[in-house]
């Protein structure tokens, strides 16, 4: 279910310069020799607010300050790829896909805490070292959301079967939860609006998963039982529409870092709503 901090530049006047020494293995291994000059060549790559963007995922193109995103690379996959390896299989359950229930969470909790919960905190982590606030704060918040799923569904935990399964504790518990996490990636829905298309797409579906469990949980909690299984798939859908979206903006990540020519277009949104410049 593939980004910066803050002076507010024009597309048009800015560009981010991104350097790396390549030294000569046989000439030294890039040590200083020949009076202290380094023996290699710099090679200078420019990019535009808006390639910057579609690498980093950051909101209006910002760039990320000081070396830090020069001696890093981009951890904006990793954290698009662990999301997306825990979504797409709840998605695919919550819509019954080869005869699975939502049961079936259970065998991927390993995931929910490995994958998801590691992987986005690891990626979020690294998103703040290079100074990109807003990938770094999604990445962190639903790693830590993976990691609370994970623990609600592990059997040991015994939770499900302490309050029961269909009681109202349980469900409407949940269904509260929830609640702010559909306020959350509203939140995170308005914010993406100066990134790209595809970004947005997926907060807004994802929102819409959130506000289809809520109903959910609360119709269970209510012994509602009329529409449980199409709110169920409904969930489920929108869950999927979130991972094609997020599948395709991995694959530009992905293809994007390694140079294949291949550009797939993600809508470029970094000058949306671009702050107003005073004079000088």
């Amino acid at each position: 279910m593939s980004a910066a901090l803050h002076d507010h530049h024009s597309l048009d006047n800015q560009t981010t310069k991104v350097e790396h020494n390549n030294y000569d293995l046989e000439a030294g291994n890039g040590v200083n020799m020949a009076g202290g000059a380094p023996l290699g060549r710099q090679i200078s790559v420019q990019l535009t607010n808006e390639q910057y963007e579609r690498l980093f995922l950051n909101p209006g193109g910002q760039k990320s300050k000081g070396d830090a995103a020069k001696r890093f690379g981009n951890p904006t996959p990793l954290g698009i790829a662990s999301f997306l390896l825990c979504l797409t299989p709840f998605s695919c359950e919550l819509m019954g896909w080869a005869g699975t229930t939502t049961n079936a969470a259970a065998t991927t909790v390993g995931a929910y805490y490995f994958i998801g919960g590691i992987g986005l905190y690891l990626s979020g982590l690294l998103e703040w070292i290079i100074g990109n606030t807003f990938p770094a704060t999604v990445f962190m918040v639903f790693g830590a959301f993976w990691l609370a799923f994970g623990f609600l569904l592990q059997p040991t935990q015994g939770i499900a079967a302490a309050l029961g399964a269909s009681s109202v504790d349980y469900n409407a518990g949940i269904a509260l939860y929830l609640v702010w996490w559909g306020l959350l990636v509203l939140i995170f829905l308005i914010a993406s609006l100066r990134t790209n298309v595809v970004f947005v797409a997926l907060f807004t579906f994802l929102d819409i998963t959130f506000w289809l469990l809520v109903t959910l949980y609360l119709d269970i909690a209510q012994a509602k039982t009329a529409h449980l299984a199409t709110l169920m798939k409904a969930a489920g859908a929108t869950g999927f529409l979130t991972c094609i979206c997020g599948w395709y903006l991995l694959v530009v990540l992905v293809f994007g870092s390694t140079g294949i020519p291949l550009a797939l277009p993600v809508g470029d949104l970094s000058n949306f709503m671009s702050p107003r410049r005073k004079d000088a």
